[in-house]
């Protein structure tokens, strides 16, 4: 059975033209509904959106229709009145075509098609995989109620070998032997590449260490072998945004360069077909909104630079351009890794003239905030507890506090009343520094964390999280192990 639980919508049906050069004409009977409404939805990753809607009549016949080619891939029927449950069809070359069915097992039991040899395969191909894949879900839960019976899990996790063995075999022949480009698009996505054995000399110290080298790298490069990266219409498949996802946060390192290393190497495959070019682009300048870890924005500065402010993202206006360009100027300086721009002329609560550069100590914290911010009236006095406990730990730290106002008062009062006053408080008295461009300050708290060389090696970490990272880098430093 399948059900959306939230479907599309309004803004996104489309108003048909009725004119006589149509250019797709998709019929649906489905014997056992009448008088009510159909939907024509597409995958799109992993949402679904409508496209089209039609009125289905007193004998269950509902026809969409336009004027314009759809583009291809994975699309769906839904039903509203019948608890929101649909079926998939895949559309290719061939879109005027007859599709019956009736509302036995959810649609999927008695799908037929005329007209269509993609869909005549697709449902046969689905009704196949379908059947093993009950037989796997069955075999599952069997192997749970008899975890403790040993010869018995034995057998059962036998038979689900043998029946991944035809799924696989089921996948490999429909590619084989299919007559339809689009099915093979889409089923494409469902093959795993299979790894060779690697012959490796009886020599060799740490065989196994080797294997899993040789391996892994077999995998990560060969992974898109099977799949046309030129081909548009795997996009609209509910398969290629997870196999994505798959292979950017689970094969590939996750460090910066590593990420931009594939994102290049996928845009490059892509090139020839501008929906993929454009998707690949798009992706993987979105990709440090996505991932929850440190110094991905390095991501995104590396592909504006590259995509956007060369003219290859000729899809973006002008008013986006200016703002990734924008962006990636403000982001560069500060990236993880760049040593840290100098704050100069700085003055203290107490009326002293420094430098970040002056400051000589194995850490430095920088702490952009102000007594106004929510946020701020937490985190900083947290902040303060974790410079104190560190200091007691024996880590040679230091914390420039830094007020991101200029109206004293408030901060003197607020640095006064926590008791704030064992670490450097300073401001920017006449807004010399460009410290917001600088350190790309467009939220408080923001707090960066660098080493003596005056390096970055953290940023916009909370201050928990800041303990733990100086102590663990601190212990390795000296030669001992990290806090888990």
């Amino acid at each position: 059975m399948k059900k959306i639980k939230l479907f599309f919508s309004v803004a996104f049906l489309l108003a048909i033209t009725n004119v006589n050069a149509q250019k797709y004409e998709i019929k649906v009977k489905v014997k056992g509904i009448a008088d009510t409404v159909a939907y024509l939805g597409n995958y799109f990753g992993e949402k679904k959106y409508a496209i089209d809607t039609a009125i289905v009549d007193s004998k269950g016949m509902a026809t969409f229709t336009g004027n314009k080619k759809l583009d291809g891939g994975m699309y769906i029927i839904l039903f509203p009145s019948r608890g929101m449950t649909f079926f998939e069809l895949i559309i290719g070359d061939d879109q005027e075509f007859l599709i019956e069915t009736d509302t036995s097992e959810f649609y999927q039991k008695n799908l037929s098609a005329k007209g269509s040899i993609d869909n005549q395969e697709f449902f046969a191909f689905q009704k196949k995989l379908n059947d093993i894949g009950k037989k796997l879900h069955y075999l599952q839960i069997d192997l749970k109620k008899i975890k403790n019976n040993k010869d018995s899990t034995e057998l059962i996790k036998t038979q689900l070998n043998e029946y991944s063995d035809k799924r696989d075999k089921l996948i490999e022949e429909t590619v084989n032997n299919s007559q339809s480009k689009i099915m093979k698009s889409v089923v494409n996505l469902m093959r795993e590449i299979k790894i060779p054995e690697f012959e490796i000399p009886t020599t060799v110290q740490n065989k196994d260490s080797l294997k899993r080298i040789l391996d892994y790298n077999y995998y990560k490069n060969h992974y898109w072998d099977l799949v046309d990266l030129t081909d548009s219409s795997i996009l609209r498949t509910p398969m290629f945004e997870p196999k994505l996802k798959r292979f950017i946060s689970q094969t590939i390192v996750q460090f910066p360069d590593s990420i931009i290393k594939e994102g290049d190497r996928l845009i490059e495959k892509a090139r020839s077909n501008p929906q993929m070019f454009r998707y690949f682009v798009v992706y993987f300048l979105d990709y440090n909104n996505e991932s929850k870890l440190m110094g991905m924005d390095k991501v995104f500065v590396e592909m504006a630079k590259k995509y956007y402010l060369t003219g290859q993202a000729t899809w973006a206006d002008s008013s986006v351009l200016a703002k990734v360009k924008e962006r990636a100027i403000k982001m560069e300086p500060n990236l993880v890794g760049n040593k840290a721009p100098d704050l100069q002329r700085l003055e203290t609560i107490d009326g002293k003239i420094i430098s970040l550069y002056d400051i000589k100590h194995d850490y430095v914290i920088i702490a952009f905030w102000e007594p106004n911010c929510g946020h701020c009236k937490k985190e900083i006095p947290k902040l303060y507890e974790v410079y104190q406990k560190l200091l007691t730990e024996g880590v040679d730290v230091e914390v420039l506090s830094i007020y991101t106002q200029v109206e004293r008062e408030l901060w003197e009062k607020f640095v006064k009343e926590k008791e704030m006053t064992g670490w450097i408080n300073a401001y920017d008295k006449y807004q010399f520094t460009n410290f917001r461009n600088l350190y790309d300050i467009y939220a408080t708290p923001t707090i960066y964390v660098l080493e003596k060389t005056k390096k970055i090696i953290g940023k916009r970490l909370g201050a928990e999280q800041i303990e733990q990272f100086i102590i663990n880098l601190d212990k390795i430093k000296k030669g001992e192990k990290p806090l888990k």
